[in-house]
């Protein structure tokens, strides 16, 4: 694929954030879920996220599969990616997983009980364990090596 626009490199690059942002604000829902007495319609709002988020994190993964041998990686940075890659995989499976059993529960049964959100609750707190070491893995990689930017300069050298 080539650079789609000057200041963006890659379409995982431009995706990327939106897999986070529906995640993280799915497991905040859930939260409001097991505070609530009755949790219904808010359960279903945060399943219609963990859908969303899963759906991006799976075109997400699959755009920067795509799009890594196409971007500046320098040599330091090669065994980042591999463990980028290894994270990124592990977390879509785990949220198709969760979102998969989520979907299937919430479509089988007309009432959420207790003790369902709190484990819904917990399954999104521990994927969002793994999303973040993803995204850290994801933020070394442009920000410490410049995969994908330009390469990074010395601290302290100036431009000419």
């Amino acid at each position: 694929m080539t650079e789609l626009f000057d200041w963006i490199p890659n379409l995982h690059a431009l995706l990327v954030h939106f897999p986070i942002g529906l995640l993280v604000s799915a497991a905040a829902i859930d939260l409001v879920v097991v505070l609530r007495r009755n949790p219904s319609t808010v359960v279903t709002v945060s399943t219609a996220l963990y859908v969303a988020g899963t759906a991006t994190l799976i075109v997400a993964y699959l755009t920067g599969r795509s799009a890594a041998p196409e971007v500046y990686t320098p040599g330091m940075a090669h065994a980042v990616v591999t463990r980028h890659w290894d994270w990124g995989f592990w977390c879509t499976c785990y949220f198709s997983l969760l979102t998969a059993t989520r979907v299937g529960i919430q479509l089988g049964t007309d009432t959420t009980r207790r003790i369902t959100t709190l484990a819904f609750w917990g399954g999104g707190l521990a994927g969002l364990l793994l999303l973040a070491n993803t995204a850290d893995l994801g933020g070394q990689l442009v920000y410490e090596h410049g995969v994908g930017v330009a390469a990074p300069q010395e601290r302290g050298r100036r431009n000419p």
